[in-house]
């Protein structure tokens, strides 16, 4: 008499290759770190999204791919949110913050002073005292110790050098940009500009 049950062995094989066919991976499942835990769960996922066959043929390429927009997104929202970690730590100055003034000055000689040491923050600095108290001799400004630039450029609104003479002391003196021999240059030649 012939055995009624008959095993198909290529059959099983066949199943067992399938994954919906393993169901040894719900019992060992407890082995896996929460790293390998992700990343089955984003290959499944891709898996499912792309097909089998496009899915093994690419499987590092869309996963260094993922991976890029994940850092870009992440760096882009540091710098969009936390600007202050991308800027450039404030140098050590040699330079000196004092009161300024515009009485008692040697304007020249300070200014001939700074350029031979090369300390054009200095003199652009004192450029921009002079250029004020051109304006404050000749009355187009009136001249206070505690008005703030900005104040100064609203009295003289319709002069765009004595604005970007502004701009250029605020940036040398508070915005630590660096000072330069041509952006002195250019200084020196706004203040006479203001000054006609």
């Amino acid at each position: 008499m012939s055995d009624t049950l008959t095993i198909d062995s290529a059959q099983i094989a066949q199943w067992q290759a399938q994954q919906d066919f393993d169901y040894n991976r719900e019992l060992v499942g407890g082995g896996m770190t929460f790293t390998e835990w992700m990343m089955t769960q984003i290959k499944e996922l891709l898996r499912d999204l792309f097909g089998q066959a496009w899915y093994s043929d690419y499987t590092w390429w869309v996963l260094a791919v993922i991976g890029a927009v994940v850092v870009g997104i992440v760096v882009w929202y540091v710098w969009r949110f936390h600007p202050g970690l991308f800027k450039r730590r404030k140098d050590e100055q040699t330079y000196e913050e004092t009161e300024d003034t515009i009485y008692g000055v040697d304007f020249d000689s300070t200014i001939s002073q700074a350029l031979g040491r090369e300390d054009y923050r200095e003199a652009i600095r004192m450029v921009y005292l002079r250029t004020l108290k051109a304006l404050s001799d000749s009355q187009q400004i009136d001249w206070q110790p505690f008005k703030t630039p900005s104040q100064y450029v609203r009295e003289l609104s319709d002069s765009a050098a004595f604005r970007m003479l502004t701009a250029h002391f605020l940036r040398v003196r508070y915005g630590y940009f660096a000072a330069t021999r041509q952006l002195y240059d250019e200084v020196e030649q706004l203040g006479k500009e203001v000054c006609l």
